[in-house]
């Protein structure tokens, strides 16, 4: 009762509620992903206390996973990524008069997967949790190193590009102070760079300042699309809790998927789609306009919102670009995501796993009551849409210290960015390498100097060496996996 008397008042609600209602905005405009608009909203919650800064970022998530469907029905171009399965069957609904329809079994799997990976997330965080409590230097070090392979194994085409920009996230997390000798490292007399380069500047450079500059860089021919007109939906809740079963396996999978590092709502919801189409008694539909095949994708990308909160409030280990802003966000609040968490600061993990199953609620409530506007969102002109982006990037990075240097530093990391995107980078390596840097050299050195200045403490422990290996396999595996593909291919 204490928690939830913290949780239902005025300023958390309206924050849920607002970033709800941005991610579902930012989500339904093409190419704008969920990472991004968790990015522009960042730095709204500055000043803000802990609790409603972070229901406003994860309504924002939330938000933004289930607004990337409204493009994929309406316009048949996914709003993210993890909606790209969701246009092989809800377009063809909404071809056929029944976009509303459409949008409303996407919102019913969405909220379903959402409420299933909350359960998930109060249960299983918990008892994570105490178990890594027992943990130390070595086993933290081996956790950092699974999960920048893991972001380098499963993200980007190339294991080298992967690995060179995990290698460069690693080294700019370098610059400033170092927190152990207390002396200055790459700062070229620069006294802005005493504390390092601020995350939400980089974050803010290379996933929404980049992001914008490849998204103007196509033409605006490539952006029409036929748009379909909304119209009213003739299905509701019972009709849709017949694909319960369907909802359930997503939901599973999107849990399980979403809870490994480095995967996603891609990932998952295709995989889901697969299985869905296999067990169907109406597989024939699939592709042409099954109900089925909207509900199936959609709960399970939604699945994984909740699911990769674990590794992050667990074990402090961000499993991919959008839980490392989340930590960026803890951290600015002074709270160090970690199995201490459930012992120092229970009340507050666990005000925030209540308050996103709220959230997933308040998503239902408004995509049912708002879907038609919404929908409009797909009609907002991109020359519009553009600058009011940047304004809030630059506001967001200036809001940081109150320094022109941070604004130099995020449209520094935008063209980097935009540069290394045209050549095929990708990006979320090297924000896991930023985010968890200090983490991995500072538990790298203190490991080094329990074994007087060797590497040996790793064989003595057995957990940190299990999880090296299995690091180390999944690099080979993946690197002759790949090596045979290219030469099949040839």
């Amino acid at each position: 009762m204490e928690y939830l008397k913290e949780i239902f008042t005025v300023t958390n609600l309206l924050m849920m509620n607002l970033g709800m209602a941005a991610g579902i905005i930012i989500g339904a405009l093409p190419g704008l992903s969920a990472l991004l608009a968790v990015t522009v909203v960042l730095p709204f919650t500055f000043g803000m206390e802990s609790l409603p800064g972070m229901y406003l970022l994860l309504g924002t998530y939330c938000g933004a996973t289930y607004g990337g469907s409204i493009t994929a029905i309406l316009i048949n171009t996914p709003g993210t990524p993890n909606a790209a399965c969701t246009v092989l069957d809800g377009y063809p609904l909404a071809k056929r008069g029944r976009a509303a329809d459409a949008l409303e079994t996407a919102l019913v799997g969405s909220t379903f997967g959402g409420l299933f990976s909350c359960g998930v997330l109060f249960f299983l965080a918990p008892l994570i949790a105490s178990y890594a409590l027992k943990f130390g230097a070595p086993e933290y070090f081996a956790l950092c190193v699974f999960g920048i392979v893991i972001v380098i194994t499963l993200i980007g085409d190339s294991l080298r590009k992967g690995a060179l920009m995990a290698f460069l996230g690693l080294l700019i997390s370098t610059i400033g102070i170092d927190s152990i000798s207390s002396t200055s490292r790459f700062m070229f007399g620069n006294p802005n760079l005493l504390a390092g380069v601020q995350t939400v500047a980089l974050m803010l450079g290379i996933f929404a300042v980049g992001e914008i500059m490849v998204q103007s860089e196509n033409s605006a021919a490539a952006r029409k699309k036929d748009r379909v007109e909304f119209q009213k939906r003739t299905v509701n809740l019972p009709a849709l809790l017949k694909y319960w079963k369907t909802m359930l396996r997503s939901s599973v999978i999107g849990v399980g998927i979403g809870a490994v590092p480095g995967t996603g709502g891609a990932i998952a919801a295709f995989i889901s789609y697969s299985l869905a189409k296999k067990r169907s008694k109406e597989a024939q539909e699939f592709g042409n306009g099954s109900l089925e095949g909207v509900i199936a994708p959609e709960t399970a990308n939604n699945a994984v919102t909740g699911a990769a909160l674990i590794p992050l409030l667990t074990l402090g280990i961000p499993g991919d670009a959008c839980m490392a802003v989340f930590y960026g966000a803890l951290v600015m609040q002074g709270i160090t995501p970690g199995p201490s968490l459930f012992t120092q600061d229970k009340y507050w993990v666990y005000c925030i796993m209540i308050g996103l199953f709220v959230v997933n609620i308040f998503m239902y409530l408004q995509g049912h009551m708002f879907a038609k506007a919404f929908a409009n969102v797909t009609k907002i002109p991109f020359c519009v849409l553009v600058p009011c982006i940047m304004m809030f990037c630059l506001l967001g990075a200036y809001a940081i210290r109150n320094l022109f240097f941070d604004i130099v530093v995020m449209l520094l990391f935008g063209f980097v960015a935009f540069f290394l995107k045209r050549c095929n980078y990708p990006m979320p390596p090297l924000a896991i390498g930023v985010v968890l840097g200090q983490l991995t050299e500072n538990n790298l050195r203190r490991s080094v100097a329990l074994s007087n200045g060797g590497f040996s403490i790793f064989l003595q422990r057995p957990i940190a060496l299990t999880i090296l290996i299995i690091s180390f396999a999944i690099l080979c595996i993946t690197s002759i996996r790949r090596s045979k593909h290219r030469t099949d291919a040839v």
